[in-house]
C-alpha cells in the first residue's frame, strides 16, 4: 500500500470558506475515483509558526495508482480551484507493508 501525505500552506488571507470547499471537494473524490483507497483531511489546530494548514492522508494500492489519480480531470480540476490560494506544498510517499517496521528504513 502506498502512503500519500499532502502538506498545504494557505497564502495570508485565504477565506475559511475556501478551505473548507477545498476539503469538500477532495472528499468527494472518494465516490469519483476508484484509485483512491483512503482519504482522511487533517486541519492545523495550533497555527504555530512551523504548522502547514492541511494534510490530506491518502492511500493507494500502488505507484501507478497514485499516478491514474494525479491524472484524473476531476483531480485536475480541484488542484486548480485550489492553487491560486496555496503558498507551499510538501509531499511524502512510502510504501510499508502491514505489519512493516516502523522504522525510518529505505
Amino acid at each position: 500500500m502506498l502512503r500519500h501525505y499532502i502538506f498545504l500552506k494557505y497564502r495570508a488571507g485565504t477565506s475559511d470558506a475556501h478551505v473548507t470547499a477545498f476539503c469538500e471537494r477532495m472528499l468527494a473524490l472518494r465516490g469519483v475515483i476508484g484509485e483512491i483507497v483512503r482519504l482522511e483531511i487533517g486541519r492545523d489546530e495550533l497555527h504555530d509558526v512551523r504548522s502547514f494548514d492541511v494534510v490530506l492522508i491518502m492511500e493507494f494500492a500502488s505507484v501507478a495508482a497514485l499516478r491514474v489519480y494525479q491524472r484524473h480531470p476531476q483531480h485536475l480540476a480541484v488542484m486548480a480551484f485550489n492553487e491560486p490560494f496555496v503558498a507551499h506544498v510538501a509531499s511524502v510517499d512510502f510504501t510499508r507493508p502491514y505489519g512493516g517496521s516502523d522504522l525510518c528504513d529505505s
